[in-house]
């Protein structure tokens, strides 16, 4: 088991390497020259890594590329370029490639986008349904556990040809969570949601097992947004045995270096607008992008000052065959 002091050192020259490849996902990198970045050699750093992020290195760049990929289809670049710069040697390799990733072909997700971000053919089938969800909650045994209602999966219902993506509209109930801020590329998120998680002892509380991802404002950079890995806690009670969890954790964090600074928030309710995504984490960003680039000016709605939110409803270790089941808010207000 490594040092916490070694492990911090370590996710920091990780850190570094994500960024390199995000810098220019389509560049050449190899181990050595990752490993470079690192300041470690290609062995060790191949091992490290593969420890640290749950895949090698490889899987990564291939991983960035394909969701560089996304963000170019969503703005409607042609696939043959999109597979060029993505360093495929024909359109064929590269559409097997995005179809593993995404769970369908890039002209089948180029459609889907255009859908999302307002062709006028399909604003029938966008038009936003009014519902009240109030945060249906679920019960999980004896605890609570957030649910949005009103959200349906479409490719549960026909898989052989992809559906047109639904937008519901909401109204949901103020949320208390426990967060944890975090400090790095987007690829290390899930490090950040281990490390909250892991502190809190989730996995011994199957209340605290709703994950949310909170995306809100900056105030220290302008323009600039921060990101939060929360759990949500639910009821009353299930928040308290969380911050007792939490006192707990810092009790041993004395010994065992600084405490992670996870700290208690209430997310305000209101309006969100709520759009399910069926694919890998790396295509939240292109579709969030859709949504408020192309649905919302179209929508009648106003965009609101709250977070954005993310509720992942696949678990944490949902293995790779499994497709990935989020619900991404935003929030919205009436004019």
């Amino acid at each position: 088991m490594m040092k916490p002091s070694t492990e911090r050192d370590y996710r920091r020259r990780i850190a570094r390497v994500v960024e390199a490849i995000l810098v220019e996902p389509g560049a050449r990198h190899t181990l050595d020259s990752l490993a470079a970045v690192a300041h470690m050699s290609p062995y060790h750093f191949h091992r490290i890594y593969r420890a640290l992020m749950g895949e090698s290195v490889v899987d990564t760049v291939k991983r960035l590329r394909l969701a560089e990929a996304a963000q170019r289809l969503t703005d409607a670049a042609q696939v043959t370029a999109v597979a060029h710069d993505a360093g495929y040697d024909s359109p064929q390799a590269f559409a097997r490639a995005f179809r593993d990733f995404a769970g369908v072909s890039p002209s089948e997700f180029r459609t889907r986008q255009r859908h999302l971000v307002g062709n006028p053919a399909a604003s029938a089938a966008l038009a936003p349904t009014r519902r009240t969800a109030h945060a249906r909650i679920a019960q999980h045994g004896e605890g609570d556990c957030i649910g949005v209602g009103g959200c349906r999966d479409e490719y549960a219902e026909n898989q052989s040809t992809p559906a047109l993506p639904s937008v519901d509209v909401i109204e949901i109930a103020p949320l208390d969570v426990l967060c944890l801020r975090h400090d790095g590329p987007v690829v290390t998120i899930g490090q950040t949601f281990h490390t909250l998680m892991t502190t809190l002892r989730c996995d011994e509380n199957p209340v605290l097992q709703q994950r949310v991802g909170i995306c809100a404002p900056d105030p220290s950079m302008a323009g600039g947004l921060c990101y939060h890995a929360g759990v949500v806690a639910g009821s009353p009670a299930a928040f308290s045995d969380a911050m007792r969890r939490l006192d707990d954790a810092a009790q041993r964090s004395r010994v065992a270096g600084p405490p992670p600074g996870i700290e208690p928030l209430r997310l305000e309710g209101g309006l969100y607008a709520v759009h399910r995504l069926v694919g890998p984490y790396a295509l939240i960003s292109p579709t969030f992008r859709a949504l408020y680039s192309g649905w919302l000016p179209r929508s009648g709605y106003r965009r609101d000052q709250r977070p954005g939110l993310e509720l992942y409803r696949s678990a944490p270790d949902r293995g790779a065959l499994h497709p990935c089941i989020t619900d991404l808010l935003i929030p919205i207000r009436e004019d």
